[in-house]
């Protein structure tokens, strides 16, 4: 197959680049050229768009600016990149009638609600968005446009809400993977699952790591976490000491991938376990 994947110079769509290039043809699209970066150029230029959308089988769009972007550009630059672009992409997509379109959104969308009150949020795609800022608002009007398009044009169209992957310190790193991060191998795995699967229409998707943590334990989170990870993890204490680290006393959600792990054949690998024999080989 022919596959449009945007943004192929950033970190999760370089990964899923690489992973498709040994069996299809890959275009990547991104504003600066790197190693799986054919076509530069803007999504918000609609010929530059159309263009290299010709010819393609399946799009996989990762472009986007991030929550970490919010104190770099205002909030025209998320405007004109994340809903903008995405619409113009999908106008191209269906004018080229495209097999199937693959958008990567965020979990941050769900934004106020996953405010804690009572116990730990359990995040599963039924939760509604409550946007907190101007990234929130553009992803949701993305998912919004794809859920549009797959409904007026019949175009399959997935949208996948990747938790948090950018680079951090080890600590985050390990603790998010608990219950709100990913490996961003998994993300993109998720999305090569996401290709093929036997799923028309419009649907969504939590990419996440996989939490040890059920939902009876979401008031324990919130009050007493270290007694529910000591519970999953009862060598904890030592890797922790070892690493000069400390158990967080509330964990306030967790990302569930039930959906994801039913209907994409979705199992990520790189887990929290995994991070810490990583890191304690």
């Amino acid at each position: 197959m022919r596959i449009l994947v945007t943004g192929a110079s950033g970190q999760i769509g370089s990964v899923i680049a690489g992973m498709l290039s040994s069996d299809h043809s890959v275009v990547g699209v991104d504003l600066t050229p790197a190693e799986h970066t054919a076509q530069v150029g803007n999504l918000s230029d609609r010929d530059f768009t159309f263009s290299v959308v010709k010819g393609i089988d399946i799009v996989v769009h990762t472009a986007s600016l991030h929550a970490p972007h919010i104190k770099e550009y205002p909030p025209e630059a998320f405007i004109d990149t994340n809903i903008k672009g995405t619409q113009i992409l999908l106008e191209a997509s269906i004018k080229n009638r495209i097999r199937r379109f693959i958008y990567t959104s965020t979990t941050s969308l769900y934004g106020y609600s996953m405010v804690p009150s009572k116990k730990a949020v359990w995040v599963t795609e039924e939760l509604r968005p409550k946007p907190r800022d101007i990234y929130d608002v553009t992803k949701i009007a993305a998912e919004n446009m794809c859920r549009l398009m797959s409904e007026t044009h019949g175009l399959t169209c997935l949208s996948l809400r990747v938790s948090r992957f950018f680079p951090e310190p080890e600590y985050l790193r390990a603790l998010y993977r608990l219950y709100r991060g990913v490996d961003v191998r998994d993300a993109a795995a998720a999305h090569i699952l996401a290709l093929e699967v036997d799923i028309e229409g419009y649907d969504v998707f939590n990419v996440s790591a996989r939490s040890p943590f059920s939902e009876d334990e979401t008031p324990e989170l919130l009050h007493d976490a270290p007694s529910v990870i000591r519970r999953h993890f009862p060598s904890i204490d030592k890797l922790f000491t070892q690493k000069g680290w400390e158990l967080p006393q509330s964990i306030d959600r967790v990302y569930v991938i039930k959906k994801a792990e039913k209907y994409l054949g979705y199992r990520p690998k790189y887990n929290f376990d995994t991070y810490l024999h990583e890191l304690n080989p």
